[in-house]
């Protein structure tokens, strides 16, 4: 198969996919971009990296890595896509093989829900939703938190997993996540966590309808009130140039603590954007970025395509 390109950017709750004006104008432009470019290099499927914000995947099992390998299920967080969504179960389980034959152990399953965090740039790049996805969930929120090195050395399995994957296809990577904000923590291990929401991180399955319908009253209730969160612009655009120059070694040798001191509890994110340009392994062509504070998040978008310089 080929690997015709790479689109990593933030999610928001706060946008709706259309086009606006305002702070957040610069990031929601360069994603339309990049939907040109991708619809250019017509992709036939797509491998997308990205979190899960307690919507699917709980405390009482958290895996590091989980690829969804048959039905794939949008949860419709935030008017994202909700329902049955097309998998790609021979791509997902070479995948699969390759990973574990690279000393990689990846969760797997075969009725994988996704929220916000995968399905709103998957619509973004896609908004008839028709190109089958294989979603990669990577733990961003509480342990386990793999590394920033171990994250882009599994992207670069995946990566290698699809170029080596047997028949026709054209495969577009996907990274969704970060850049610095600073949302309520939902780790089990943050001694701030109060004690309802800690039970529900780790037992609340039973009440993620609940959960979610107060998540997005009290997200539209922040939006109507103009409220505004911490952005690291700085840190921020420092990542952006690590990330243009191609040399992640600096970015691979942080820890989680100075991460969380520099980006922020949803800075954390930012290991999907990592692995996702693991798998790529080629140069990144568009840069784009604007903070935009009532969204309480630094807003990049980045892209990269075989045969095209994007600029």
């Amino acid at each position: 198969m080929e690997l015709v390109g790479c689109v990593a950017m933030s999610h928001s709750p706060s946008w709706d996919l259309k086009p606006l004006d305002g702070p957040a104008k610069p990031y929601v432009d360069a994603v339309f971009r990049a939907r040109e470019a991708v619809r250019r290099a017509a992709p036939d499927m797509v491998v997308a990296f990205g979190p899960d914000h307690v919507r699917n995947f709980f405390f009482d099992l958290m895996p590091a890595f989980c690829i969804g390998v048959e039905q794939v299920t949008g949860f419709g967080d935030y008017s994202s896509p909700k329902g049955s969504l097309p998998g790609q179960p021979a791509l997902a389980n070479h995948i699969a093989t390759v990973l574990m034959a690279d000393g990689f152990d990846p969760a797997l399953s075969y009725r994988m829900g996704i929220d916000h965090g995968i399905t709103q740039p998957y619509a973004a790049m896609f908004p008839d939703l028709a190109v089958p996805i294989v979603p990669i969930m990577v733990s961003s929120a509480g342990p386990p938190m793999p590394s920033l090195a171990r994250c882009h050395g599994f992207g670069a399995s995946v990566g290698r997993a699809i170029r080596a994957c047997p028949g026709q296809g054209r495969v577009l990577v996907l990274g969704s996540g970060g850049l610095s904000h600073s949302p309520p923590s939902i780790s089990p291990e943050d001694p701030a966590l109060a004690p309802e929401a800690r039970d529900y991180v780790i037992n609340g399955r039973p009440r993620v309808a609940e959960f979610n319908a107060e998540r997005e009253r009290s997200s539209a209730e922040r939006r109507k009130e103009g409220r505004t969160g911490p952005i690291n612009s700085a840190w921020d655009h420092w990542f952006l140039e690590q990330v243009r120059n191609g040399d992640l070694a600096p970015l691979l040798a942080l820890d989680e603590g100075t991460l969380l001191a520099e980006a922020g509890v949803g800075g954390q994110e930012i290991r999907a954007w990592v692995a996702a340009l693991g798998a790529w392994a080629g140069p990144i062509d568009s840069i784009d970025y604007a903070a935009v504070p009532t969204w309480i998040t630094g807003m990049g978008c980045v892209s990269g395509f075989a045969g095209e310089n994007d600029e």
